[in-house]
């Protein structure tokens, strides 16, 4: 993630001027050009430009999107999205090297502030003569290339009355309370753990419960408490914080009903 030191070249933002239905109407102005810039989704030289857009294709505003220089460190150049979720980054054209694309979005959901990677299109490095178009996605969930999830883990944790039981043939369920943190529309998940967590939750706030389902056994209900409960109830809410260690998690503990 590139620091904004004295070596970072400043961006030039193209500010869109549309109307409310995303495109260009009579009476509407244009965006304005730079120089050597194209036509949207052209690639253009000395030009990196693109849209950040959520998973369900709805544009994201204030995502901070930058070219990074391969050949120097901490060289880059730095853009905006606009109303519409597009970009357009003047690169120099006095730096040798190429450039690859990187952005994240920082955002305020459920009164905690998260930053979030953006995922480019391509990893390809570009030239600066040549320039790119690099769309980005904001992904809270699925598969990163390499391992790991963008999704949030939950992790739950025996708690000390209840009895004893498999935590592996716990049924947990979450419940969305409203929009996810991307805007979209999130959908209840019904999941045992894997290993030690419930993996790659879409990142939201949800209501969770949860009931024991033992292979063979009666179905029982569950009891559930938060990070900062300090009572069992039949539910419980979460929201997902940020570690070095586990990336966005929560926790809780879980005992049988009594």
């Amino acid at each position: 993630m590139p620091t904004k030191t004295t070596r970072i070249i400043a961006a030039l933002v193209l500010t869109a001027l549309l109307g409310a239905c995303g495109g260009t109407q009579a009476g509407n102005t244009p965006p304005p050009s730079i120089p050597g810039s194209g036509q949207p989704g052209q690639a253009a030289p000395y030009t990196m430009t693109g849209t950040v857009k959520n998973a369900a294709g709805q544009p994201i505003a204030g995502a901070e999107v930058w070219a990074d220089n391969t050949l120097y460190y901490d060289m880059n150049a730095l853009g905006t999205t606009d109303a519409q979720g597009r970009y357009t980054i003047a690169l120099p054209r006095n730096q040798p090297g190429t450039w690859r694309a990187g952005g994240h979005v920082k955002t305020k959901y459920a009164n905690e502030w998260y930053e979030l990677s953006l995922v480019p299109d391509t990893n390809a490095a570009f030239a600066t003569d040549q320039g790119a178009v690099r769309n980005f996605t904001l992904r809270i969930s699925g598969e990163r290339p390499g391992g790991g999830e963008y999704g949030g883990k939950l992790y739950p944790y025996f708690g000390e009355a209840g009895g004893d039981f498999d935590m592996d043939q716990v049924e947990f369920t979450l419940t969305p309370t409203g929009p996810l943190i991307d805007g979209s529309v999130g959908s209840v998940i019904t999941r045992h753990r894997d290993d030690t967590m419930v993996r790659d939750i879409p990142i939201g706030k949800y209501v969770v419960t949860a009931r024991y389902v033992p292979t063979g056994g009666p179905v029982r209900p569950m009891v559930l408490m938060g990070r900062n409960e300090s009572a069992y109830a039949p539910s419980t809410t979460i929201t997902f914080r940020e570690s070095p260690s586990y990336g966005l998690f929560a926790d809780l503990t879980v005992s049988l009903a009594p």
